[in-house]
């Protein structure tokens, strides 16, 4: 009988090429649709001003995309596992570009507020089939390098792309920045259709299959996809108060806290780069090592906030921690994911992270207001060790199912459902 219940198809070690050129073309796709998601937080004062509505109106313009991420994601990937993950790629990056060159034409609040609702849908379906495109075109001994790529054009994006956005609407119109991703978008994915690879999910009969109930995967998935939420929880609850924390825990002058800021980013892409080999070289571990100096950095920015060396350390391993995560948690999902839970568990990651964005957001103001943003450090760090210890409960269960799946019998599992 033909299972799927098999660890993640990926071609062997033995693959000669490491396919540079589509991961880039990838990165790149991430990098600007990462960026064109944090527009409206760079250039809120100049949209509410010509929209002629309060800036946090322009705020909801990032809650309503976390909410349509949250939404869609999941249906619209398993409407469209069937189809050419190529396609499914350039189409999103498609429909993100005409939403946001309608964007930029606006002429109402309100018009603004549909068509990043329209961006938002495309933004979850292309970061929920990315991973799982780029894993199919990678050996398991470059996964984690290839994926580290990939991800890292999501650094890069708060690293350079909003910076970069939020100048050109300085210098010409928001609307000019808006319209300038839309066509770069477009050009992308005309590219992606025409250079990237097929990726096509070949479907197990019906009466094949076993019962998903019977998934080993399941499990480390489960506990994959609450650390995740954890992660985004902590995360979004101290990082959307960075300011204030600087400014009345740390007493650093607003003069120096955009260098801070960079120096976190850039700790970000130092992250990113270490990231791929920790993973392939320390699949186990590598995400929980990483989410433990996560602890450590929110540790001393909650306990030691006045010592400026210790804040500025803690702030750079924090920013380096963020690049790794991404890249690091992502990898351990396709590895642990069996062939049917790929797409899914890719799109349930983004959820859950946005939903862990979402409460965190909202959290963090209760605790800012009611006890002063260095508590929300010390949140931060118990909910990261709590996501810790799940990531290494989670690799426990993933490689006691890859020891059963090796002693098991020899299965086609190249056909995904």
């Amino acid at each position: 009988m033909t299972t799927s219940t098999a660890s993640v198809t990926l071609p062997g070690t033995s693959v000669a090429r490491f396919p540079l050129s589509a991961l880039l073309l990838l990165s790149l796709g991430v990098f600007v649709t990462v960026t064109a998601e944090s527009l409206p937080a760079g250039l809120m004062p100049e949209m509410a001003r010509d929209l002629g509505v309060d800036p946090l109106r322009i705020g909801l313009l990032v809650s309503v995309w976390a909410i349509v991420v949250i939404a869609t994601s999941i249906p619209l990937t398993r409407a469209t596992r069937r189809i050419d993950r190529r396609v499914v790629v350039a189409v999103s990056l498609a429909v993100f570009a005409v939403a946001n060159v309608a964007t930029a034409f606006a002429p109402t609040y309100e018009f603004a507020f549909a068509t990043r609702a329209v961006a938002a849908v495309a933004h979850g379906v292309f970061w929920a089939i990315v991973i799982v495109y780029a894993s199919s075109l990678l050996s398991g001994a470059q996964l984690g390098r290839g994926l580290a790529l990939v991800t890292g054009g999501g650094t890069a994006a708060t690293v350079v792309g909003l910076p970069a956005a939020t100048a050109l609407a300085q210098l010409t119109s928001w609307r000019v920045a808006f319209a300038a991703m839309g066509i770069g978008m477009l050009l992308l994915a005309a590219v992606v259709i025409r250079r990237l690879p097929r990726s096509v999910v070949v479907p197990v009969a019906a009466e094949e299959r076993e019962p998903l109930r019977q998934d080993r995967s399941l499990p480390p998935l489960l506990a994959f996809g609450i650390a995740g939420l954890l992660i985004g929880l902590a995360q979004f609850l101290s990082f959307v108060y960075i300011r204030p924390y600087l400014a009345e825990s740390a007493g650093i002058a607003d003069g120096w806290a955009s260098a801070l800021l960079f120096v976190y980013g850039a700790s970000g892409l130092i992250g990113v780069a270490v990231a791929g080999t920790l993973a392939d070289r320390f699949p186990r571990t590598a995400l929980t090592a990483t989410l433990l100096v996560f602890v450590g950095a929110f540790a001393a920015l909650a306990l030691l906030p006045h010592v400026t060396p210790v804040a500025v350390g803690a702030l750079a391993l924090w920013g380096a921690g963020t690049g790794a995560m991404f890249p690091l948690i992502q990898t351990a999902l396709m590895r642990a994911a069996s062939d049917r839970l790929r797409d899914l568990a890719s799109a349930s990651i983004v959820v859950l992270f946005n939903v862990g964005i979402a409460g965190g957001s909202w959290v963090g103001g209760q605790l800012t207001a009611a006890y002063g943003p260095t508590a929300n450090m010390a949140v931060s760090a118990v909910v990261v060790f709590v996501a810790a210890g799940l990531t290494a409960f989670a690799a426990v269960l993933a490689g006691r199912r890859s020891a059963t799946a090796v002693s098991a019998p020899p299965a086609s599992a190249s056909a995904p459902v």
